[in-house]
């Protein structure tokens, strides 16, 4: 009798998954972009936006890689007080 060794595509116990997509209001709190900057930018072509019945998604690869576009901020140092 021999065992079948199939490799199964389910994630380990533990095991961090990350959405394809979510709704407006969850990817709003998930990146910190507004409802506003979320369809701006969709409008613009940056971030992709997909219908699913009434219910829009974001797809989260498209606000990965919108985000990382984005220019780093400079800070500068605080001065002395005096």
């Amino acid at each position: 009798m021999q065992l079948s060794s199939k490799k199964t595509d389910a994630p380990s116990r533990g095991a961090i998954i990350e959405p394809l997509a979510l709704p407006i209001l969850a990817a709003v709190a998930a990146t910190g972009l507004s409802r506003s900057a979320i369809y701006r930018e969709a409008g613009q072509g940056r971030i992709k936006l997909l219908k699913l019945g009434r219910t829009t998604l974001v797809d989260m690869t498209s606000i990965r890689a919108f985000l990382a576009s984005l220019p780093t901020a400079n800070i500068r140092a605080p001065k002395d007080a005096k």
